[in-house]
């Protein structure tokens, strides 16, 4: 079997990168034949393939460091509503490759849906993996000044024009009310063949905005738990994992441990304080509630030291205050033997088992959230009995040959 993989980064830059290299590495074992189709970008991973990249939107990969010029508006705009050279580089690839499907994971944006178009055009069969809410929403998170928001999801885009809800700019909302417009009038998305979901919360939001439930399938994504040794004991600390965006709650972490100052705990956070406008508001929080020495920044781990720094953790926390869509870090977590404390929303109300793999608590609700953790404090077996069940479900659930089994069907049409 061969088929293109398609997404907009051809580097590890974040969960669906991680996701298309760990699945092309176990498809070759499979003896399936994995070809990427991308963006040419010098941080992109070396490929024979690259020939037929699409051209770059701009000169920076991201929006804030995008320069102002006629040339890279043109980019945007191409990437953001229809790219056309995309399409017709996918289609050159197509017909040189002859490949039995296209598994899309990210294309909003750079290369466009102009990719499902062009795989259709071609008569090859188009599988999209779901892993936001882009369909719906101009900002993929249905968040609208750091609250739930749908008014989106059928259509209706007043608000997020009103909002500014893209990067805080009119010009850039109405360029993606454009683009979703256009969407909708040519039914690009019909061409998808099925529709992966990696939870059944994002599977029933997808029905809510019109998708065919016979067109969506729920498969989990996975890890390799038998390459990694479970660690069940733990030096006292809670653990947040990735990067402080305010759609992770860091604050409502910090906040928590504002009623744990009575304890040995503190709460460590991989990554450093920047000289962003929000970084800097977290800074002066903790300075204005002396937390100092409750709040540890790790500075970015990576391999060994990230490894023993989940070892050793007591649980992993996910304050969350967007519809997750089942993160890497619970299945991380859950693989090293640690239980996750997580808001109780989106995905990770499905994936946390209360009281079984993990925790529970109120979304914002930092009192709710330090009961949570002081659980812990108060039954220090807790993070051991917990943690056991965690591997346990991460090995029967989310095992690497049950997802490429599952994904490599619905590739194959069965």
């Amino acid at each position: 079997m061969r088929i293109i993989i398609a997404n907009y980064r051809y580097f590890i830059a974040g969960g669906p990168e991680k996701y298309m290299f760990k699945f092309m590495d176990a498809a070759e074992k499979m003896g399936i034949e994995v070809i990427p189709f991308s963006v040419n970008n010098p941080q992109n991973e070396k490929t024979p393939y690259s020939q037929y990249f699409a051209k770059p939107r701009s000169n920076q990969l991201m929006y804030a460091d995008t320069k102002k010029s006629l040339g890279n508006l043109v980019g945007m705009v191409r990437a953001t509503v229809w790219n056309y050279d995309a399409e017709k580089r996918l289609r050159r690839l197509i017909r040189d490759t002859k490949p039995d499907a296209v598994y899309i994971l990210h294309e909003v944006n750079h290369l466009s849906p102009s990719i499902i178009r062009a795989a259709k055009k071609e008569g090859v069969r188009v599988v999209h993996r779901i892993s936001d809410f882009f369909m719906f929403c101009p900002k993929y998170d249905f968040l609208c000044a750091n609250e739930i928001c749908e008014a989106c999801l059928h259509g209706d885009y007043r608000k997020a024009i009103e909002h500014k809800c893209v990067k805080g700019s009119k010009a850039g909302t109405l360029l993606r009310v454009m683009a979703m417009k256009l969407y909708a009038a040519t039914k690009v998305f019909d061409d998808v063949d099925q529709y992966i979901c990696t939870c059944e919360f994002s599977k029933n939001k997808l029905i809510e905005g019109g998708i065919s439930k016979d067109k969506i399938t729920c498969v989990p994504t996975f890890i390799d738990a038998t390459s990694i040794t479970p660690c069940y004991e733990d030096d006292k600390y809670f653990l947040f994992l990735g990067r402080m965006a305010h759609q992770k709650g860091t604050i409502y972490a910090i906040e928590a441990m504002k009623y744990l100052r009575d304890t040995d705990y503190v709460l460590k956070i991989t990554g450093q304080i920047s000289d962003s406008e929000e970084d800097q508001k977290i800074w002066n929080y903790i300075k204005e509630n002396k937390l100092e020495e409750k709040i540890v920044f790790t500075g970015f781990k990576h391999g060994k030291e990230l490894r023993e720094l989940i070892s050793h953790s007591t649980c992993i926390v996910c304050p969350a205050i967007w519809y997750e869509n089942m993160p890497n870090t619970v299945i991380e977590a859950y693989a090293y033997g640690k239980p996750v404390v997580a808001s109780r929303i989106g995905s990770l109300a499905e994936i946390v088992e209360d009281n079984k793999t993990g925790l529970l608590f109120e979304m914002k609700n930092s009192k709710d959230f330090s009961d949570k953790l002081r659980k812990f404090i108060d039954e220090p077996t807790l993070s051991m009995t917990l943690g056991i069940n965690a591997r346990c479900k991460v090995e029967k659930d989310y095992a690497v040959e049950k997802h490429m089994n599952s994904v490599v069907r619905i590739l194959e049409g069965k």
